[in-house]
């Protein structure tokens, strides 16, 4: 409930949307002149249903928005406790069998601050918005969120409550326009069913709804219809429910979407001074979205192209013994993903590099949900775990991947769930399957558990090679309005392999707690929330062997312009690698290294156009390489500056010092540039440039650079248009400037065709 708090970046905006929904205030009492409180469970809201159709102009004109239910939103429930909003917001919802419209009028004494530009889509989470979120079984499990700010920039996820989780790249297609009036701004909103799952009848049916606008100034204020009971986590538990949609249908909902792919990719080897290599290809696919009914839907691709996939953000891996982390951004893999989640993570699609095919099946039904996808993969890369460190393993053939994820929901606090995922080739395969359950014991506490159990054969003719073994997780949480409370354990074998997920450790036992305690500031107060927050943990080797022993305690605080502060000192026992790496044995063949550090954190938006933050740390770090205690140095920033409503920079900068022994061991330094230009919400022209630069040993330097320069127009997610060009450049000894290794010209047309 607590991670939003006080943050402009957007993901973090996201979560701060994504963890909400709430309660209609209808049977409500008020306390004082500005709170409101829950006195008991509130009455339905109904909506409306008209034959009429909107015009989504933003003009709020049409006839149909004189038969809508009109609702204000006049309570801020974070991070005030359900006090009355400064600002007027009113909301008018209405349906007509085939799309949910809806509209905001949000007034603003002081329109000049309205945070808000052009951007692409899910870019512009930290704004002025305004949107609704909607649980379509009411089953309090999953919600989908659709967002706008003045500008009209769409924003959508699915927030997942079981696993705390959201899906923000999960693109729907729908409408939406916005607007900047004399008093504010003002949007409309048309949700097609046919994006939406839901139980299908002729009877009236019972959504889970909220109604939320931000407002981002001093503090940035979560404005609904509703309170919300602090003391209560699941903000989604507490949503009221809307009664209609009688004549609600599914409707044709089959999108076919083809695609033509043209490339010219030049290579070299940099080091022999080679003449370029120069391969044009020009390739077709096709994908199927087919909503079998209002419950099913399937996803079906031949020949996928992710060429167009925008370059990931930069990360320095020097010095690091575990593999990284990459989010997925390929809308095949991202439809319905949150279907396949768990506790563990054993469904990571950046594992499956290159497919040729891929067919996804996903529905609920009741108290029941499944998800079952397959493809194959012209490569197979798959990350082998350790517990000191994990490295990145590639066969050089193709391979076979499915994932089955099946839920029951027993009663709305109960739930249980199955999960197997596959992946297979020649003389190699990895089983896995695992069973999990989430129970909510009252408002405050949780418990949840996950066991897995996985077989792996990896054989070739002279070493037959069969192993299994199994991971369990148990986790309980207490969440409060002043307490925040996690203690868990977890156990993997050593066996154990998750070649379709992201699970990097094994031989690990892991134990945890972690404690936070919050205090509140309130409307006059020139802070809103503050932290103080603590954590233990330890890890073993499964023989019992000490990997890790850590403490941690930080403070933090929001203040004014949208700041916040935080610091965080870090006391850790930790072992290096092994002496042997061929013995795996920790006692005797590692050394046991004692880390203190100190991080600073802060974030500001001194004008309404200018964010920034700042992050540094100081103290020890283990060299890895040498297997020896550093000092160390790391400097990180960030700048995001919109120029005007249709240029935006962002900078990010990272700076790494580590020395030992009196001596340096490295400099790393990471810088990105990204510069998009939005010409309306349709089409942008984006630049991304990620520089690396290492010296190791101030003696042998390692530089990389890529580029990157995208035209886009996007009539919707699925038809698009794009031009681009990239490009990467590398310098490693005997090399002594960077050398172009790489150049990629592409063009992209795709079209959705809804029959």
């Amino acid at each position: 409930m607590s991670l939003f708090k006080h943050c402009y970046q957007p993901l973090l905006a996201m979560t701060f949307l994504g963890l909400s929904s709430s309660v209609l205030l209808v049977n409500a009492e008020t306390t004082d002149a500005n709170k409101v409180t829950i006195k008991q469970k509130p009455a339905q809201l109904h909506i409306p249903y008209s034959k009429l159709s909107v015009e989504i102009d933003g003009e709020l004109n049409d006839e149909i928005w004189q038969h809508a239910s009109v609702i204000d939103l006049d309570i801020v429930n974070y991070p005030w406790n359900n006090k009355k909003s400064p600002v007027k917001t009113t909301a008018k919802i209405v349906e007509n069998g085939e799309y949910l419209y809806v509209a905001f009028i949000a007034n603003d004494p002081n329109p000049e601050e309205i945070k808000g530009t052009l951007g692409d889509r899910d870019n512009r989470w930290a704004d002025d918005l305004v949107g609704i979120q909607l649980d379509t079984y009411n089953s309090r499990r999953l919600n989908y969120e659709f967002f706008v700010n003045s500008f009209g920039v769409q924003h959508d996820s699915i927030k997942n409550v079981m696993t705390g989780t959201a899906n923000s790249s999960w693109d729907g297609i729908w409408d939406s326009y916005g607007k900047k009036t004399a008093q504010g701004f003002q949007v409309e909103i048309a949700i097609p069913y046919r994006i939406l799952n839901f139980s299908e009848s002729d009877e009236l049916k019972i959504w889970a709804i909220e109604l939320i606008r931000t407002y981002p100034r001093d503090t940035a204020l979560r404005i609904s219809h509703i309170p919300l009971n602090r003391d209560n986590d699941c903000w989604l538990c507490q949503a009221p429910e809307l009664v209609g949609f009688k004549n609600a249908k599914a409707g044709k909902s089959i999108m076919v979407t083809p695609a033509v792919v043209a490339s010219q990719n030049d290579t070299r080897d940099v080091y022999d001074n080679s003449a370029w290599d120069s391969k044009e290809d020009i390739e077709a696919g096709i994908d199927l979205r087919w909503g079998i009914n209002s419950n099913t839907l399937l996803n079906a691709t031949i020949n996928p192209d992710f060429s167009t996939v925008e370059s990931d953000t930069g990360q320095l891996s020097i010095n690091k013994t575990f593999s990284l982390y990459y989010e997925e951004k390929r809308p095949f893999f991202l439809e319905n993903s949150d279907y396949f989640s768990s506790d563990y993570n054993l469904v990571y699609t950046r594992n499956i590099a290159d497919p040729d095919y891929g067919a996804k099946l996903t529905g609920t039904k009741a108290n029941h949900s499944y998800g079952i996808f397959a493809t194959n993969d012209t490569q197979t890369n798959f990350i082998l775990p350790g517990n000191t460190g994990s490295s990145i393993v590639s066969l050089n053939e193709e391979s076979h991947s499915a994932a089955l994820k099946y839920r029951y929901d027993a009663t709305e606090d109960l739930s249980f769930g199955a999960i197997s995922t596959l992946r297979t080739s020649d003389n190699y395969h990895n089983y896995v399957v695992g069973f999990d359950s989430n129970y909510r014991i009252n408002e405050s506490n949780s418990i949840k558990g996950q066991i897995v159990s996985s077989n792996t054969e990896h054989s070739t003719a002279s070493n037959p090679d069969d192993f299994s073994d199994q991971a369990f997780k148990l986790t309980y949480k207490h969440d409060s309005e002043y307490w925040e409370v996690t203690a868990e354990h977890q156990s993997i074998g050593k066996e154990f392999r998750a070649d379709l997920g992201f699970m990097p450790r094994a031989d690990i036992n892991t134990n945890k707690l972690l404690v936070n305690r919050l205090f509140y500031g309130d409307e006059q107060s020139f802070w809103q929330e503050a932290k103080i927050a603590g954590q233990y943990q330890t890890k073993h080797s499964k023989k019992g062997e000490l990997l890790e022993r850590s403490f941690a305690s930080s403070f933090g605080i929001d203040g004014p312009l949208l700041s916040y502060f935080d610091v965080m000192l870090t006391h850790a026992e930790k072992v290096g690698l092994r002496h042997d790496s061929a013995n795996n044995a920790i006692e005797n063949n590692t050394t046991l290294f004692t880390e203190d550090q100190i991080t600073l954190y802060g974030r500001v938006q001194p004008i309404t156009n200018l964010h920034s933050s700042l992050s540094f740390t100081y103290g020890d770090k283990i060299d890895y390489a040498s297997n020896r205690l550093g000092d160390y140095q790391e400097l990180a920033s960030t700048i995001t500056y919109n120029v005007n409503d249709h240029l935006e920079l962002d900078l990010y900068l990272t700076h790494g010092k580590l020395d030992a022994d009196g001596k340096n061991v490295y400099v790393a330094d990471l810088a990105e540039l990204r510069i998009s230009y939005q010409f309306d919400v349709y089409s942008y022209l984006k630049l991304n440039l990620v520089y690396s630069d290492i010296d190791i040993n101030t003696a042998e330097n390692e530089r990389e650079l890529s580029t990157q320069l995208i035209y886009a127009y996007k009539l919707n997610p699925q038809t698009v248009f794009f031009l681009g060009y990239s490009d990467a450049s590398e310098q490693y000894a005997p090399l002594t400037s960077l050398a172009r290794k790489e150049k990629t010209f592409f063009t992209k047309i795709s079209y959705a065709w809804m029959p």
